[in-house]
């Protein structure tokens, strides 16, 4: 009886202090493609890099109204004019 109330005394802990892990959210793709081009275009100065910090502007807000197709398009295309692999 002992074990049975400890073993489900140590589940019960595990499970309350597991909560808040499995409640945080994983990055989107979106955010993954915005912090790739960003990390890219943070050490480059040229134009091809002020293109991309407008098109940054643009994914996000296609993020923002829901057009993840569209964002990931126009965030794949980026990457590729910079160089970066999707």
């Amino acid at each position: 009886m002992v074990r049975t109330i400890t073993v489900l005394l140590a589940l019960t802990c595990l499970a309350w202090l597991s909560a808040p892990a499995m409640a945080q959210q994983s990055m989107s793709d979106c955010d993954k493609w915005i912090a790739k081009i960003n990390t890219e275009v943070g050490v480059r100065a040229d134009e091809a890099s002020h293109a991309a910090r407008m098109k940054v502007e643009e994914i996000t807000k296609m993020c923002k109204d829901g057009k993840t197709a569209e964002a990931e398009k126009a965030a794949k295309e980026t990457m590729a004019t910079l160089g970066i692999k999707p």
